[in-house]
């Protein structure tokens, strides 16, 4: 078998050597687009070992005339061209629905809860003070988290960890979910569902915490930022595509809402290292306090690498043995 890793170094040498067993091993680390083109382009692999910033679509999947597998360690899956690889029998190994184990993995719950803390507590403005010297609390009187509603849009793995560091900071909690067996969870777990747009006009703080689906694409945009309350703020740890950017960047200008931190933007999954120059939102986050944004690190926790970097070769690993056992 001949494998192609884009990953390698967020892959321990154990985990490596388990891989060169099955055949020849290359690492590459793609500094660009059409470096990543011109490798696929050179030579036919069987499996692709992969991530978020190397996007495998149908213009360079269509050279690797042996693929077989892809390889993705994570759960949202736009960085890879789902129909192609289903059109073309390639089995895409990925942590999606991976329920159980996904249970341990908590760093991108908490990066959420870094960015509502950031918004009500005004950091970046704070931060952005201290740098300039000054050493006073005025006009950096902060919000509480125990006097506010947060509703969390998506009630799946996140969404709970969520709801229950909301509970820790006694607050009160509103879900919106779609899902009858995620709607019976958040009963159970003493949470009252509602539907979207109670959520967007009741909460303080609204976080979207949904899985991507091409379905979801801008599922908020310029009608649900006109609902949430001026004073209200915007978090994002799940995927840029669901949300309607020019219309945030609106609402964001006009003080529809008070703020909005994002750990996902539109296209990010194909950025190499580097944010365009003529992204909006960027360009606003570097002239005003009310917009953060981090660079897609919500999953990007020491533990929860290695641990699902070791998780997706076993899942792989297992697939290759039982198709040869049955071959």
């Amino acid at each position: 078998m001949k494998i192609l890793h884009l990953e390698a170094y967020n892959y321990t040498e154990d985990v490596l050597n388990e891989l060169r067993k099955l055949g020849v091993l290359d690492i590459f680390e793609p500094k660009s687009r059409e470096e990543l083109d011109t490798i696929l382009d050179q030579t036919d692999y069987d499996c692709i070992f992969t991530t978020i910033g190397n996007t495998l679509n149908s213009q360079n999947l269509k050279q690797q005339k042996t693929l077989r597998y892809i390889v993705s360690p994570t759960t949202g899956l736009n960085h890879i061209d789902l129909d192609y690889t289903e059109q073309n029998n390639i089995s895409v190994i990925s942590l999606k629905g991976e329920t159980e184990f996904l249970n341990s993995i908590q760093s991108t719950a908490e990066h959420t809860w870094m960015l509502v803390l950031t918004l009500l507590r005004n950091f970046k403005k704070v931060q952005e003070s201290v740098a300039n010297g000054i050493w006073s609390r005025d006009e950096l009187l902060c919000d509480e988290l125990n006097t506010k509603t947060i509703g969390i849009i998506g009630y799946g793995r996140l969404g709970k960890i969520v709801a229950r560091y909301a509970q820790a900071f006694s607050m009160q909690v509103k879900i919106c979910e779609t899902s009858p067996e995620n709607q019976l969870q958040a009963v159970q777990n003493g949470f009252e569902v509602y539907s979207k747009e109670e959520v967007l006009t009741q909460s303080d703080i609204v976080v979207l915490l949904v899985a991507y689906s091409k379905e979801n694409e801008k599922m908020l945009g310029k009608e649900a930022f006109a609902l949430i309350k001026k004073d209200s703020v915007f978090v994002n740890t799940s995927r840029g595509e669901l949300v309607d950017e020019e219309a945030l960047l609106q609402a964001l200008e006009n003080r529809q809402i008070k703020a909005a931190a994002l750990d996902v933007l539109v296209g990010d999954s194909d950025w190499k290292k580097t944010i365009p120059a003529q992204n909006k939102l960027y360009q606003y986050a570097m002239q005003h306090n009310n917009l953060v944004l981090t660079p897609h690190i919500g999953g990007y926790g020491k533990v929860s690498i290695e641990k699902t970097r070791d998780f997706i070769t076993e899942k792989f690993l297992n697939k290759v043995k039982n198709e040869m056992s049955n071959m």
